[in-house]
């Protein structure tokens, strides 16, 4: 074994090192987005229904009520559908080197 081959083991091991704590914090963060993805379809059923556009009209409201902003909800739904493009992508390229 020469040093080419030392340096190449210690390239992989770097890469691992910075791969996997990633790889993890991504499925641990992949489940708890699933296990809460009701919420956004909840949150994207609720923007522009009926009841949103009530409860836009009324003038003050003694509690939180971001989810009654324009951009809120609207971002948030943006934001999904951005990633969802992201995770095609990803999964894609996943899925070729599986």
């Amino acid at each position: 074994m020469d040093n080419k081959d030392i340096e190449l083991i210690q390239q992989m091991e770097n890469k691992y090192d910075t791969f996997m704590p990633v790889l993890t914090n991504l499925i641990d963060s992949v489940e708890k987005f699933n296990s809460i993805y009701n919420n956004y379809i909840e949150l994207k059923n609720f923007y522009g229904s009926e009841k949103w556009f009530e409860y836009m009209e009324i003038e003050k409201i003694p509690v939180k009520c971001g989810v009654l902003t324009e951009d809120q909800l609207f971002d948030m739904i943006g934001d999904h559908n951005e990633l969802l493009g992201v995770l095609l992508d990803l999964t894609s390229k996943m899925y070729k080197n599986f």
